[in-house]
This record gives C-alpha cells, sequence and structure tokens, in this order.
C-alpha cells in the first residue's frame, strides 16, 4: 500500500515531464527553430480539460505578454483587462482556428496578432 502513495504523489510530476518531453521532441526533430502556432494551439486547445496543459498554456502566455509590454516599453498592441488572461487560451485558439496558416508560423507572431485581434487597446496607453 505504501507504494501505491508514492506512485500517485508522484504523477503529476510524471504526466508534466511526459508532456514536456512530447513538446520537446516536436521542436528538435526539425532542428531548433522555436515554437509555432501548431505547438500553442495543442497546448492552449485543451487547456480547458487537462490541468497540465493548462498551466502550460498560462505560463507561456504569461511569459509572452508580459515579454511583449516590457521590450514593447507599454505599446505591446493589446490590452488586457481583468480577467482577459483567463480567455486568452480560447482566444488564441479561436484565432489559429481561422488562420490555418499560423500553424507554421513562429509562435511568438501568432500570438502578437491573436491578442491584438481579440484584444484591442481601443485607444487606451
Amino acid at each position: 500500500m505504501h507504494s501505491i502513495v508514492v506512485k500517485t504523489r508522484f504523477l503529476p510530476a510524471i504526466l508534466s515531464v511526459w508532456v514536456g518531453l512530447f513538446f520537446f521532441v516536436d521542436a528538435q526533430a526539425s532542428g531548433f527553430q522555436g515554437k509555432n502556432g501548431s505547438v500553442i494551439l495543442r497546448m492552449c486547445k485543451s487547456a480547458d480539460r487537462v490541468k497540465t496543459l493548462s498551466v502550460m498554456c498560462h505560463s507561456y502566455l504569461d511569459g509572452y505578454i508580459d515579454a511583449a509590454h516590457h521590450y514593447g516599453k507599454g505599446k505591446a498592441g493589446f490590452c488586457l483587462d481583468d480577467g482577459d488572461r483567463i480567455k486568452a487560451p480560447r482566444a488564441l485558439v479561436a484565432w489559429i482556428g481561422a488562420h490555418p496558416e499560423s500553424l507554421t508560423q513562429p509562435a511568438g507572431e501568432v500570438m502578437q496578432k491573436a491578442l491584438i485581434a481579440h484584444f484591442p487597446c481601443k485607444g487606451r496607453k
């Protein structure tokens, strides 16, 4: 019975490593070119149902959003209100679905276009 508790306790870590390797192998198979729209789609499409993918999608988005605002000196081109970060994964999935050419484009470019389309600043600074 003790071994079952240990296995159950480590299950989230094991699943996280497995999912991480899935995305790592995908990036390494074609040489390091970074992630593209298809990787973002896979991460965020099931974010509502799979906790690990939700964490990965939201973490990737949060990092991108923070970097875009930092390096854009406050002119990232998109503005997020309270609660918009929760809506962002669905917005990305919808935008990528409407723009299939984005599946092969760099992830940063896809995220920028999708966030501008779904969360425009509308005259805000």
